[in-house]
């Protein structure tokens, strides 16, 4: 069935369409050659017709309907190239298995990904704001609720190959992506030139779907490469044979991702600053270098964006593209309807008063020869505040990928400042907001893009109101205005500027760079004074805190890693919270350390399983015996042990002594968990061998909670003074004490790991156990004595 298109003078395009099932046939593209009539005035210059119709013939609701039969014909085709890894696998060679259409967690075909989703950005918004219907089932509302929703689930299983193909990445999978992109390229292609219009309308039209066409084009040329490559390198399977969910990318050299280089920089020492600039040449572009990194983009070398990140980037952008154009093509028609309105209106009533004539008709010949001039005006308004508009929505995605990238990379180092600990979410809503992240972030750019836009055309409306009426010498209105609130916002920065300044030089010492007092008579005295003034100061801030808070909100609208709520209430932000469920689902499955670590593990069992054999004697094979592999562990230990000692610490047996000594000091001194844990920090801290304490333990009696209680705290006090003589180089720890530390050593009762230096001193380690066990023997001794 053909679908009729008109093109003629109106803004809408119900009310040009009588036919409500025009709409579904490519409405669309209907509107926005309406609205492009409206700015030339016809659409053939050779029959001069203000109506044509466009006849097309690949209608949208047809073509995805029928476009479901090979779509399904190619899933099952992917799905039998595909093997099982459980259920039934004797059952037809373990075939079919279930197929996927993109690894949200991994990073390879990422520029693949990115191009099929924005090939159907495009259809998927015309489809979320009703201007392209696929399902159109009439009846109650509660019937036609589901247009949209299986409007969606068509499009779902119709594009779900190409996603699928790509990511099995085979010779069978890749083929019936390279059909799909050459399938869709030559029906988008076809829809633009199938009207007869004017060359410029033509171009318009090609201008409008020349990303949605770049992106078609890039996979039409990339499969067909890639294709090749494999083939040449032997490396593109005929059907794929298993899985390729994973993230560790074992395909792939282990020295060439971007987790190895990310691992190769945490080994480097930090790069020294850089030298500063010779001569002004060199200043100069260190300085815009600077401002273009902090305004538009920081690049980090070697840095590998995620597919889903670079999907919705890519995505989001072309939302914007299409939005500005369709947006200008559509305001200039309405703004070029007006002016011929108001050329028609002057032609009626003329430029020039006639003798006799009314007042009301001389005072409307007036504002009619005043509207050309302001329509002029609000047509450039619109145009500044379209390019403006469009400009920071380009900039905030950037931003939001450089804070997506510094966000990630912070919680690799375990740094939660921004985004909130993993142990405060739940993991239910941390993958929620892991799925949820990409629908959510297209959405909020282009309802910032509908707020910047109307914003900036307010502003913009405003300051060309104010430069027509200082232009036409009416300033009389502005001077009122300023005599009224001068003494309101005199008396508003005085006070703050005073209050700034004294604070500064007057009461801090160091002007302002150390928080200690100067003149604290004279503070307490301002501080009376000024309580009063700061009362209607208070009034005032109210009221630029919401104002703050309004502009703030609103620019920052489109960015999910900032949350429009106070920091207490951020998860609240469904944004946010779903920013943060992103972050968190990235980071603990693709962790350049941990992804590294086991690709290292994995690909040592792989060469112990495979059998090593030498070359000079290619029928011995050399097996290492589990005795040297020990060997190799142990020295491995040892030696990270003596580089790194905080790692003793963290040993099992380390740990386990820990655990019986805290068993043992809540049973004899009836302590709590978290009591015997700080008590356990004090002795770590102090350096008191644990073995040392636990002989103390087992020579203590039984008593009364009271005594064990006041026995604690001299434990704890007894560590305080060791650290304060340590610091102060007294007692044990003062150079002449060495010798009687070492003759306490000889005196030791108990088998110890003390290590002696050379040339008879003393290490550090050993005066540090000396006195923590001569102290606590000490004490003990005087305890039981008052006692």
């Amino acid at each position: 069935m053909q679908i009729r298109l008109k093109i003629g003078y109106c803004v809408l395009l119900p009310l040009c369409v009588n036919n409500p099932k025009t709409i579904a046939g490519g409405s669309n593209m209907a509107k926005f050659l309406e609205a492009f009539n409206l700015v030339y005035g016809k659409a053939n210059p050779q029959t001069n017709e203000t109506v044509t119709e466009c006849i097309t013939n690949i209608p949208d609701d047809k073509f995805h309907f029928w476009f479901l039969l090979p779509s399904s014909a190619m899933i099952l085709l992917l799905a039998f190239s595909f093997h099982r890894k459980n259920l039934y696998l004797s059952c037809l060679g373990g075939r079919p298995a279930a197929v996927f259409p993109m690894d949200i967690l991994g990073k390879s075909n990422r520029m693949s990904y990115a191009a099929a989703w924005g090939a159907i950005t495009f259809l998927t918004v015309d489809m979320v704001f009703g201007l392209t219907v696929i399902v159109d089932l009439q009846g109650p509302r509660y019937v036609t609720i589901w247009n949209k929703i299986l409007s969606m689930g068509v499009i779902g299983v119709g594009y779900f190959p190409m996603f699928a193909a790509l990511a099995l990445d085979s010779l069978v999978s890749l083929v019936v992506a390279e059909l799909y992109a050459c399938v869709l390229f030559a029906v988008n292609t076809y829809k633009i030139f199938e009207c007869d219009l004017i060359p410029t309308a033509r171009l318009i039209l090609f201008a409008r779907d020349f990303p949605n066409l770049v992106c078609l084009g890039y996979l039409c040329i990339s499969i067909p490469l890639k294709i090749f490559k494999g083939l040449r390198r032997k490396t593109v399977r005929i059907y794929t044979s298993k899985e390729r969910v994973s993230v560790l990318k074992m395909d792939k050299d282990l020295d060439l991702t971007s987790e190895a280089e990310h691992v190769r920089n945490l080994l480097r020492p930090p790069k020294p600053p850089r030298s500063p600039p010779a001569n002004l040449q060199a200043k100069v572009v260190g300085i815009a270098k600077s401002v273009t990194e902090v305004v538009v983009y920081q690049n980090k070398n070697k840095y590998r964006y995620s597919t889903r990140i670079l999907t919705v980037t890519l995505m989001g952008l072309m939302l914007l593209y299409k939005v500005a154009v369709e947006l200008f093509v559509m305001i200039l028609a309405v703004f070029n309807l007006v002016d011929k309105g108001i050329k028609a209106t002057i032609d009626i009533i003329g430029k020039d008063s006639t003798p006799g004539e009314e007042k009301w008709m001389t005072y409307i010949r007036d504002t009619v020869l005043y509207l050309p001039e302001l329509i002029t005006n609000l047509r450039i308004c619109f145009i500044v505040s379209l390019t403006l508009t469009l400009a920071a929505g380009i900039l905030t995605i950037l931003h939001m990928m450089t804070s997506y990238r510094t966000n990630l990379l912070s919680l690799y180092r375990g740094d939660n400042t921004h985004i909130p600990h993993r142990s405060t979410l739940e993991n239910t809503s941390l993958l929620l907001g892991s799925m949820r992240y990409a629908g959510y972030q297209v959405a909020y750019i282009g309802w910032g893009f509908v707020l910047h836009f109307i914003c900036i055309s307010i502003a913009c409306v405003a300051l060309d109101l104010l430069i027509i009426l200082l232009a036409l010498g009416i300033t009389q209105w502005l001077l009122w205005i300023l005599e009224t609130i001068w003494p309101a916002l005199m008396m508003t920065i005085i006070p703050m500027l005073v209050q700034t300044l004294s604070a500064k030089f007057f009461f801090l010492q160091g002007r302002g760079r150390f928080l200690a007092m100067n003149n604290r008579r004279a503070l307490f005295s301002f501080s009376f004074f000024m309580f009063f003034y700061n009362i209607f100061l208070g009034f005032l801030s109210c009221l630029l805190r919401i104002i703050k808070s309004v502009v703030i909100g609103v620019i920052f609208l489109p960015r999910l890693d900032n949350s429009a709520l106070t920091r207490r209430f951020q998860m609240m932000d469904p944004g946010f919270a779903a920013y943060a469920g992103f972050l968190h689902v990235e980071c603990s499955h693709t962790h350049p350390v941990l992804l590294m670590f086991v690709r290292i593990l994995l690909a040592g069992k792989k060469k112990r399983d495979e059998p090593y054999i030498d070359p000079e004697k290619s029928d011995i094979t050399i097996e290492r015996t589990r005795a040297f592999v020990r060997a190799r562990i142990r020295w491995q230990t040892a030696y990270s042990i003596l580089k790194n000692p905080a790692l003793r610490a963290l040993r099992k047996s380390h740990l386990d002594h820990v655990k019986e000594l805290q068993e043992r000091l809540s049973k004899l001194y009836y302590l709590d968990k978290n009591q015997t844990s700080e008590l356990i920090k004090e002795i770590q801290k102090s350096g008191v061998d644990l073995k040392d304490v636990n002989v103390t333990l087992e020579a203590e009696g039984k008593r009364t909670f009271s005594q064990h209680w006041d026995t604690a705290l001299k434990i704890n006090n007894i560590m305080q003074k060791m650290r304060r003589d340590r610091g102060l180089g007294l007692g044990i720890f003062a150079s002449q004490h060495r010798q009687e530390g070492r003759s306490g050593i000889e005196n030791l009762s108990y088998a110890n790991d003390v290590s002696v230096e050379s040339n008879d001193n003393v290490s550090y380690r050993t005066k540090w156990k000396v006195a923590a066990f001569t102290a606590l023997k000490t004490k003990f001794e005087e305890t039981d004595t008052v006692l």
